[in-house]
């Protein structure tokens, strides 16, 4: 229970239930469904980082991406 992450990113991708998709900046506000799978976000340094996710909620508003989630792990794909 918590926070788990805290990060700027210049790049995520998320596993949506209707497949993975990409997100930028300035991003549409939307909200998502996920499905257990990686998130992975790259940094403004190029620093590319993946955690797995057991599903959930992703909300994106004003540039800031949020996310519901059960359970994260780190995951085993290198970064």
């Amino acid at each position: 229970t918590g926070l788990a992450i805290e990060d700027q990113a210049v790049s995520s991708r998320a596993p949506g239930a209707l497949g993975s998709f990409g997100i930028l900046r300035n991003h549409a506000p939307m909200i998502s469904t996920l499905v257990p799978g990686p998130l992975i976000w790259r940094q403004a340094g190029g620093v590319t980082k993946t955690v797995r996710i057991d599903g959930g909620l992703l909300e994106i508003v004003r540039n800031k991406c949020t996310v519901l989630t059960p359970k994260i792990s780190q995951s085993d794909q290198a970064g």
